[in-house]
């Protein structure tokens, strides 16, 4: 991989869900989960991805972790296609892209001390140097545990200390790429600014990059250098986090941006789209926003609208010709 290629890049991935039903278990449809996005991370780069619940986010996080199959495109990670690896080649390949869950309470094993649950990756991959004792009495200290810890259980931490093991864990195999997946939603405010000031030392100490799903948008823009907005299994619009936020382009975009409150900003600015997400089971033709977009017109009925980019910038909207410049950013959002 050079200097200059992306850490991570997907391309027109595409994961599906059968849905089958009846007594002869036949097969009736699809959810199209995530459908057809391609995006790319950089080395020490975090970018955000946003978007209602139900839009994609977490399955597109699990696919790139290989915890859900892709119906087809490609997943590059490091320069290597992760779809031609053998299985030891993959588990080689995966102690460098690791997965922080929203649920710390679900996804740590309850059985397992932390002790256990921070080596156990360590003496799979050989990585392990001294002994466990000390190295997991390490991860802890630089998540800000003490090691008395190391002897506990799950059940007898905090939601706030049991994310900070998951992160301790995630590191543990020295990643390059972590994939958060809402890592603070299902934590106190004042907890989640420890956590995000935590994921902030951490990927300058270790020179992570991030995949940060979510959808607080001002964690998202206070965490990330780029932002991608997801809307029914798409990448709608993505670009820096600064332009995203301060400019966005696409309706979908402005409408979560409206219904930020910001401080001064009155309540009756608030957008408020009409009707409910389409089911991703059956899709709309044409832009799959059209039916609550207050610009629509009869072209984003038929045509999925191709993307409008600049160098660093890309929105799919009609509203657009192919190549859009950046406007001057908004005074307020």
């Amino acid at each position: 991989m050079t200097g200059n290629a992306p850490l991570l890049e997907i391309r027109d991935l595409r994961t599906w869900f059968p849905v089958r039903r009846g007594l002869l278990n036949r097969l009736v449809g699809h959810v199209k989960a995530v459908d057809g996005v391609s995006l790319h991370v950089m080395g020490g780069e975090t970018l955000g991805l946003v978007g209602e619940s139900g839009c994609g986010k977490t399955t597109l996080g699990r696919s790139i972790a290989g915890l859900e199959r892709p119906r087809s495109g490609q997943i590059l990670f490091q320069g290597t296609d992760m779809k031609v690896l053998s299985r030891a080649e993959r588990k080689r390949a995966a102690r460098h892209l690791q997965m922080i869950f929203q649920d710390p309470a679900a996804s740590l094993n309850p059985r397992l001390t932390v002790l256990d649950a921070l080596t156990e990756g360590l003496q799979e991959h050989g990585l392990l140097e001294g002994s466990r004792e000390a190295e997991g009495a390490r991860l802890l200290a630089e998540v800000g545990l003490p090691p008395e810890a190391l002897y506990r259980y799950p059940f007898e931490f905090s939601g706030g200390q049991r994310q900070r093991i998951s992160l301790a864990r995630a590191i543990s195999l020295r990643p390059a790429l972590v994939v958060c997946d809402e890592p603070v939603s299902s934590l106190d405010v004042s907890v989640q600014a420890q956590v995000i000031n935590l994921l902030m030392d951490l990927r300058e100490k270790h020179r992570l990059s991030y995949l940060f799903i979510s959808h607080d948008l001002s964690v998202v823009r206070h965490l990330s250098d780029r932002i991608a907005v997801m809307y029914l299994g798409r990448i709608v619009e993505e670009g820096p986090a600064e332009t995203v936020m301060g400019s966005p382009l696409h309706p979908y975009t402005q409408a979560l941006l409206a219904a930020v409150l910001a401080p001064g900003q009155p309540r009756g600015r608030k957008l408020v789209l009409p009707g409910e997400p389409p089911s991703p089971l059956n899709p709309p033709s044409g832009c799959p926003f059209h039916a609550r977009c207050p610009k629509a017109m009869d072209q984003c009925r038929l045509d999925y609208p191709p993307a409008s980019a600049t160098e660093t910038r890309r929105v799919h909207c009609h509203l657009y010709p192919p190549r859009v410049p950046d406007p001057a950013p908004l005074l307020a959002p």
